[in-house]
């Protein structure tokens, strides 16, 4: 990956991240060894060769108590101006040093002056030719070096693909960043979050700056003067910025903001002309929008149940056709994310009721079909990037749909469909396939944590939560952390749980008074199941109809592909042994992306 020019003194210049306006490229000035003759200088002038020198003041050599040395003074001009030129000549052999135009607009973005920085010049101390040279030295929590892990670090987990000129937030959204304060600060707050979970102070730098983006935001659609693409990406932006600082939210707030910029960008396209880097830029930031809000229905308790994902993906912008190319983060997955919303929306109505109306289970029955029947399509354009394999992102798109399918079965067991263990193995398949060097593991995290938590062997365990620990290291961003914590409460729960009923199984056993009545470990045994009624008919039947498909006529027990699981309540979306019922007892919302 190319270095960000983000101070053209500083880094050598990128073709991807333009300096911003104002910056003009340093005239260099070889160094010449041999004696030159001073110039004359204009004592009205301020600068020397380009170089800001300080005014001399009239009263400098001036005692205050003794007026009688103005005499001495005069006597001493010609000496003063005698070294003036040879400071001068010493500024000739000096490179000359880049500066800012004075900024007349408070709303303009105020980028660091170099002036003031270590590597600047004056003509009192004249620098060695290594000391012009030399890397500047900046703080990790300045601008400068916030633009560069942008470039560097940021940008490459928000895509699965970042070759030279293809990762959008690099080509598309960065340059849209130098004309809005708003969108800067945002990308300056984001890249700060994503870097504070090594450096804590740089959580305080993307406090900063995300209120630096929200005032300019408002200001900026309070008076019309921010575009409304600027806007949309300012607001995505800010969203991702508070699920990385806040770790257990998914930045609703912002994303219920962000629609309505949709339906703006949407509707003012369909009335102009537009380039295509502005067709495409809005398409990504349409395609962002929809991975970010069906993500966040996941987990967030919000009622509301839109379809707009499903809107904002399918609209026709502009005259170019929508090309068969790997989505930056849905990966080959683009057209199985209204299913994954679509399921979303359904699991927040069963959590809100006691029981699977009729209607649910019919909705349960259509999504299922749907997915099972969904798949990719046929042909995709090779990303640039060597690490983003198109093979990894079509299993990286079979491990959503597992675990999509998974989410339902645990939603709606009254469906026909395969065990929850069978699905987690399904989706832990896919996910193997990919390897840690790979891009599309960066999106991995929904499945991940749907199939994980399914596991009970330890071998199994060991392998997800090597998994876990690989992408942490590798995408430090402390919404993982928080993924793995659920994971691990689902484990002690459910092993917990284990145990209980396995003790009161054998003490159920051993009393003597277990037959003729029920004792009290059978009572506590019978928790309430999954099926249509709370009284268990529904469930008892189900039981049954699954034991009479399930014995074979040898009488060996078989797991069939297609049955009604019984399935333990407390394990579907309502129970606490769901990593759902984790989040709901912690007051989660984590962002699974």
């Amino acid at each position: 990956m190319e270095t960000s020019n983000i101070l053209p003194s500083a880094f050598p210049p990128s073709p991807i991240l333009s300096p911003p306006i104002g910056f003009e490229k340093a005239k260099k000035v070889p160094i010449k060894p041999q004696k030159k003759q001073p110039k004359a200088v204009d004592k009205t002038n301020p600068r020397i060769d380009g170089v800001a020198k300080p005014k001399q003041s009239k009263s400098r050599n001036v005692d205050p108590e003794n007026t009688g040395q103005s005499a001495v003074n005069a006597a001493n001009h010609d000496t003063t101006t005698q070294n003036r030129f040879e400071n001068a000549q010493q500024d000739d052999q000096i490179e000359e040093i880049i500066r800012l135009p004075e900024a007349t607009d408070d709303n303009l973005v105020r980028w660091p002056s170099p002036s003031n920085s270590q590597s600047s010049v004056s003509s009192e101390s004249p620098l060695s030719e290594a000391d012009v040279y030399s890397f500047p030295k900046m703080s990790s929590r300045s601008p400068e070096m916030l633009l560069l892990r942008f470039d560097q670090q940021t940008c490459g987990i928000l895509s699965v693909k970042d070759g030279p000129t293809e990762n959008p937030w690099r080509t598309a959204i960065w340059p849209l960043a130098q004309d809005s304060p708003a969108l800067y600060h945002a990308i300056i707050s984001m890249t700060a979050f994503h870097t504070s979970k090594n450096r804590q102070k740089m959580r305080y730098e993307g406090l900063v700056h995300m209120r630096n983006s929200i005032n300019c935001l408002e200001s900026g659609i309070r008076n019309s003067s921010i575009r409304v693409d600027a806007a949309l990406a300012t607001t995505l932006a800010l969203a991702f910025s508070e699920s990385w600082d806040r770790h257990i939210s998914t930045g609703i707030a912002h994303l219920r903001g962000a629609k309505v910029m949709i339906r703006t960008a949407l509707a003012e396209a369909s009335n102009k002309t537009l380039t295509r880097q502005e067709i495409q830029r809005l398409r990504f930031l349409c395609s962002t929008w929809v991975y970010m809000d069906v993500i966040a229905r996941l987990t967030s308790v919000d009622s509301d149940d839109t379809t707009d994902f499903e809107y904002a993906l399918n609209a026709s912008v502009g005259p170019l056709e929508r090309q068969q190319e790997v989505d930056p983060l849905m990966g080959c997955a683009s057209t199985l994310f209204p299913l994954i919303g679509r399921v979303a929306n359904l699991v927040r109505r069963v959590r809100k009721t006691p029981k699977n109306s009729i209607n649910i289970i019919s909705q349960a029955n259509d999504l299922k079909k749907a997915i099972e029947t969904w798949d990719t399509p046929n042909y995709f354009e090779a990303p640039e990037d060597q690490t983003s394999d198109i093979q990894h992102s079509l299993d990286t798109a079979e491990a959503y749909r597992w675990a999509t399918l998974l989410y339902l079965h645990q939603a709606v067991p009254e469906i026909p469909s395969m065990s929850s263990e069978e699905l987690a193995r399904k989706v832990i398949v896919y996910l193997l396939k990919v390897p840690l060097s790979s891009r599309a593991v960066i999106i991995q995290i929904y499945p991940l944590l749907a199939a994980g938590c399914e596991l009970a062997s330890n071998e199994d365990r060991a392998w997800v939560e090597d998994r876990w620990a690989a992408m942490m290291r590798r995408m430090l961003i402390g919404n993982i952390d928080r993924c793995w914590e659920v994971v691990k409460e689902v484990w002690d729960r459910r092993d917990a749980d284990d145990s209980e009923k396995a003790r009161l199984a054998l003490r159920t056993v051993r009393s003597p008074q277990s037959k003729g009545r029920s004792t009290r470990g059978q009572l506590i045994q019978e928790r309430p199941r999954t099926g249509l009624d709370n009284d268990g008919a529904a469930s008892s039947n189900a039981r049954g109809s699954q034991m009479a498909r399930d014995v074979p006529a040898n009488g060996m027990r078989r797991r069939s592909s297609e049955s009604i699981e019984d399935l333990d309540f407390e394990r579907t979306v309502r129970g606490r042994l769901h990593w759902g019922g984790v989040m709901k007892d912690w007051n989660w919302e984590v962002l699974l992306g």
